[in-house]
């Protein structure tokens, strides 16, 4: 069977069904029929359509057991001993997990311990807790159109400042804070994002939906870093498997240095950075980002 699922805000997909490798039981798998970039970039890779998100498709659960993976890989099959060391994983997930309350983050969670069991190295788990972690920023930002990368982001910021400098009512005021809000978190200036939630928060006479905006973008927050660090613990063993390719090292390094930078470790991050630009596998798309965060460091400490 194959569906359609297509709203006015939704990145186009379809789905059919498949067997779970486990149990044969049927499982939903997605495939991307059309998204755009107009939602701009991240300098941590994360892309963004503006009708939607790939990656909360991105993942095939079998709902009978959990077993998780990339709709790519659910076809594969597992040999005896992944099998049974998959089994046993799963087991531990599904007594402490309620699926019905799954987010889109704790399918990822899944998936890594399924790729875990399988086998997989960790560089692939480091790319799919930094994929896990975007999952969160979807939640506290949404979509915010045509922010390309963390120059865009800085732009906005500085702008920002000065209308704030304004006379507005409250409302107004209220809007344009979390917007800078969203923006700073997107930029990875996490003192900047907290400083205008506090902001929007003192405002006052917030409705409920404020409410409950300022409440997911807060706990979405503590989530993406939480992931962060999940990332950044595979990215440390990923740099020193001995067969890592020298372009795809780099590619690490600089976004370990970013994860660092966006949970605030900026000492750290600001090393890695100066160290990373001298690295002559470092393709030229992460080059100029590398430059220009070192850069900011020092301005939001």
């Amino acid at each position: 069977m194959i569906a359609l699922l297509a709203t006015a805000l939704a990145t186009q997909v379809s789905w059919h069904t498949a067997e779970c490798p486990l149990d044969g039981g049927p499982v939903r798998v997605f495939e991307k029929l059309s998204a755009n970039s107009h939602g701009g970039w991240d300098s941590d890779g994360a892309f963004y359509s503006s009708e939607g998100q790939w990656r909360e498709y991105a993942l095939a659960t079998c709902p009978d057991n959990l077993y998780t993976v990339y709709n790519t890989d659910i076809g594969s099959g597992l040999t005896p001993e992944q099998e049974e060391a998959v089994r046993s994983k799963l087991k531990k997930v599904q007594r402490a997990t309620d699926a019905d309350a799954m987010q889109i983050w704790d399918r990822y969670l899944i998936a890594a311990q399924v790729y875990a069991a399988r086998g997989a190295g960790p560089d692939q788990l480091f790319q799919l807790y930094l994929e896990a972690s975007w999952t969160a920023r979807d939640a506290a930002v949404g979509v915010y159109l045509g922010l390309e990368g963390p120059e865009a982001a800085r732009t906005l910021l500085n702008e920002g400042r000065a209308e704030l400098e304004k006379d507005l009512d409250p409302g107004t005021r209220k809007v344009l804070l979390h917007n800078l809000a969203r923006v700073a978190h997107r930029g990875g200036w996490p003192v900047e994002r907290d400083h205008y939630l506090e902001q929007f928060e003192a405002v006052g006479a917030l409705t409920d939906t404020e409410t409950e905006v300022l409440a997911t973008f807060r706990h979405a927050n503590v989530v993406e870093a939480r992931l962060q660090r999940l990332a950044i613990e595979q990215a440390d063993a990923a740099l020193l498997m001995p067969a890592i390719a020298p372009k795809d090292k780099a590619r690490i390094r600089y976004l370990r240095a970013d994860l660092l930078r966006r949970l605030g470790e900026v000492d750290e991050a600001r090393t890695e950075f100066d160290a990373v630009q001298k690295d002559p596998a470092l393709e030229d798309r992460w080059i100029g980002s590398a430059r220009f965060l070192e850069g900011t460091i020092p301005t939001y400490r």
